[in-house]
């Protein structure tokens, strides 16, 4: 591709320093990454300006570089510059530019929110599976499409990954991907050329405030989604959460897409009833507002229905799930509205919803043969952790053991919140380490228990997470739960200088196995999990 096509669709240049008919081959933005014929695109990080590796990039074969405008440095000459306002918009565009308006070949959904996004983007695939077609999904576990699975850096990728990703599935005749939009992604413009054909609204609580100063500014990235769907998309709203008035008149503001609420304490399109939770998964019936037959299948095939306190006839159908807890209501409510989104009928949804069987870190249980209930879950915010703490009890188990940790180098604001949490639920708790990074985890978990109750003694601080777990699991009798939270899916445990392996799921197994718990097994041979 010539560099003048690349150039006529940035906004922003300030100057163009060089030749503009070279031939592109590839677009980087980390020079070790360059090839001969690449444009190097230089980002300003937290921690390192991409200005600085310009001589690397053209020492790899660079041919073109674009950089901020207020870059200044003696650099060796390639044979153009190209001075913007904005870089990383530069580098959106330029994959844009490169690769395609992929998103207007392809159906995108994108989800947002604090909570639930992972578990939304796999009942979304496997409904689309269910009905037979196939889906890339874009996420915090992995991203995925075809036979391909990449392990995940960040929630979204750069906007870069994104249209090589996208470019791979188009090219795999994928029509469909979905898409866990973090507010980093957002603030950042990882997705600034990409339009929506549907942008769902899980939740917003408090996290990332180490990166947005405030809950305004975490909100006011979240919105930044909802301006990207396409003109007669769909905006699917959990409007049991205060943040969503916002969310819907961002939308309504647009006047592009269609608004699709969903709730369960309140009325809406599509709402749960009857709810029945369990050990062994969820149960409800589902309420769906007869307008949104013109954007699925037909309602008419189901033979129960009713008039709404709305007076809207509804229609309803009965769904089972193995996920747990009433959160998990939500994330499926939630993918219901994707569905009709993409004009799914009711048949593929309940099809797609009850094939899930359970995912990665998310309330994944863990058996070997113990008279007690063990889940590993990824929940590591204040009201993630309240969330899966509050469907646990809702099972009434005989106890409630928790293990659970707070990351280094984040928001330090939830740590006291989730420590109050944990003692407050819990009937006994272990403290101890998350991924630490650069913090000392004895200065974590001080803040952990400033927010506990001074008259809660239900705790115990045990630093190393080896021994958290098993101490945890010593303790643990029959019709006990324990839950392991905070780490879900990763199989690595990050400290200063170093990053080990380290799997909850694993370490549980290997614990539970150990003869030497004295643990009353009814298989011991047979681990799952």
């Amino acid at each position: 591709m010539k560099l003048k096509k690349i150039i006529d669709n940035l906004s922003g240049i300030i100057r163009v320093e060089g030749k503009t008919n070279l031939e592109i081959r590839g677009i980087a933005c980390d020079s070790k990454a360059v090839k001969p014929g690449y444009l190097f695109i230089a980002l300003k990080g937290s921690k390192v300006n991409g200005a600085d590796f310009i001589d690397d990039a053209i020492g790899r074969g660079a041919c073109a570089i674009l950089l901020d405008a207020g870059d200044k440095g003696i650099f060796k000459r390639g044979d153009t510059f190209i001075y913007t306002k904005d870089a990383r918009l530069g580098l959106a565009q330029a994959s844009q530019a490169y690769f395609g308006d992929l998103s207007n070949k392809m159906r995108l959904v994108g989800i947002t929110g604090t909570n639930g996004k992972t578990t939304i983007t796999y009942l979304m695939e496997s409904m689309l599976q269910s009905r037979g077609e196939a889906a890339g999904v874009i996420g915090t576990v992995n991203y995925r499409f075809g036979r391909r699975l990449i392990p995940a850096v960040n929630t979204t990728p750069s906007s870069l990954e994104l249209y090589s990703l996208l470019s791979g599935m188009h090219k795999e005749k994928i029509k469909n991907c979905i898409m866990e939009i973090s507010s980093h992604s957002l603030e950042q413009g990882r997705v600034e050329t990409l339009q929506f054909d549907a942008a769902v609204f899980t939740n917003l609580t408090r996290e990332h405030l180490d990166f947005h100063k405030n809950m305004d500014e975490y909100l006011g990235a979240k919105l930044k989604l909802f301006s990207k769907i396409k003109k007669g998309g769909f905006s699917v709203v959990n409007i049991d959460d205060p943040a969503s008035e916002k969310i819907i008149q961002k939308v309504r503001s647009g006047g592009k897409a269609e608004i699709i609420t969903y709730a369960i304490d309140r009325e809406a399109d599509i709402t749960a009833k009857n709810i029945k939770l369990s050990c062994d998964g969820l149960k409800f019936r589902l309420s769906v507002s007869s307008r949104l037959s013109a954007y699925g299948g037909s309602l008419e095939q189901y033979s129960s229905s009713g008039v709404s306190e709305a007076n809207e006839v509804e229609k309803y159908i009965d769904i089972g799930s193995n996920l747990i807890g009433r959160h998990n209501i939500y994330n499926i409510l939630a993918a219901v509205g994707a569905g009709f989104s993409l004009g799914m009928s009711l048949e593929d949804i309940k099809k797609g919803v009850e094939a899930l069987k359970g995912l990665p870190g998310r309330l994944e249980s863990i058996s070997c043969g113990q008279n007690f209930s063990v889940y590993v879950d990824y929940a590591h915010t204040e009201d993630g952790l309240l969330n899966v703490l509050k469907s646990l009890r809702e099972l009434k188990p005989a106890r409630l053991i928790l293990v659970f940790g707070c990351g280094g180098n984040r928001d330090r604001s939830k740590r006291p919140a989730m420590g109050k949490i944990s003692t407050e639920l819990s009937d006994i708790v272990f403290i101890t380490s998350d991924n630490p990074r650069a913090e000392d985890p004895k200065d974590i978990i001080n803040e952990i228990t400033k927010g506990v109750n001074p008259a809660k003694n239900n705790y115990t601080v045990e630093p190393d997470r080896f021994n958290a777990i098993r101490k945890a699991l010593v303790e643990a009798h029959e019709g006990d739960i324990v839950l392991i939270a905070g780490k879900g899916h990763e199989t690595y445990q990050i400290f200063k200088d170093t990053t080990i392996p380290f799997d909850d799921r694993e370490i549980a197994k290997k614990i539970l196995r150990d003869k030497n718990l004295n643990i009353v097994r009814v298989s011991p041979s047979f681990c799952s999990g």
